[in-house]
């Protein structure tokens, strides 16, 4: 029993010479720590962000697959062709269609290219890849495209929602095959399809494509004070002198 008191008394001494102490001061580093955990925790009570709810699962998904060509070049892509293929369409259209062979479009689209050193991007990524484009324009995709007359008239005349005027242009033939040939080689022609068809191009379809859908249609042509300002890839004179050629 004495042992123990000695030790109790021995205890409150130490403890009574501690408190007799002064105080150490607190380190920047401690009132930095101190502060950061308050933050913290006023965070937490305003946000409802999920790595800062207490006991939330995290999120373990794996990030999607990168794509081998961004949104913006894609679509650029798709615009040139567009507007080269659209101004060719007439000549363009009954040759791919009834072409029995990559080679054959391959020399079809030659025919409508520029000499190699004037050539475009677009052109140039193009021309290389015959193969693929014949397989989409044989594909069921491409040839189960109709054009009701209704969205025709959707896309060439101006129509009171603009965004009815891009979708009904995007099943235009030409801009089908601009949709999946963009991102080729890069990626496949579906994937490009899908993706261009998600975000329809803007530009106008070019004047040569319109009168050749409009003659097919019987819709009204435009008067000479539209056609006059009417902006078009190729001269006009080329529109009627080849909308009628059946040779290849």
């Amino acid at each position: 029993m004495a042992k123990n008191a000695r030790r109790e008394n021995s205890t409150r001494g130490l403890d009574k010479v501690s408190e007799d102490q002064p105080q150490r001061p607190m380190s920047e580093l401690e009132r930095r720590v101190i502060q950061l955990e308050k933050d913290v925790a006023i965070l937490k009570q305003l946000t409802r962000w999920p790595l800062f709810i207490e006991n939330a699962p995290l999120d373990k998904t794996k990030p999607g697959v990168k794509e081998r060509i961004g949104d913006v070049d894609l679509f650029a892509w798709r615009d040139g062709l567009i507007r080269w293929l659209e101004a060719y369409w007439p000549w363009l259209e009954g040759r791919l269609l009834r072409a029995n062979s990559a080679e054959e479009v391959g020399a079809i689209l030659e025919a409508v290219s520029e000499e190699p050193y004037l050539r475009r991007n677009w052109q140039n990524r193009l021309l290389p890849n015959p193969a693929e484009l014949f397989d989409f324009i044989s594909d069921e995709r491409f040839k189960k495209t109709k054009l009701p007359k209704a969205t025709v008239k959707d896309a060439l005349i101006q129509a009171a929602d603009d965004d009815i005027r891009r979708r009904a242009a995007n099943q235009f033939p030409a801009r089908q095959i601009a949709n999946a040939m963009a991102g080729v080689p890069d990626i496949s022609w579906r994937r490009s399809l899908d993706r261009c068809s998600a975000n329809p191009s803007t530009i106008r379809v070019d004047l040569i494509t319109d009168l050749h859908f409009r003659e097919l249609h019987g819709l009204p042509i435009p008067g000479p004070s539209v056609l006059t300002d009417a902006y078009s890839t190729l001269p006009r004179g080329f529109w009627p002198l080849t909308a009628g050629t059946k040779d290849v």
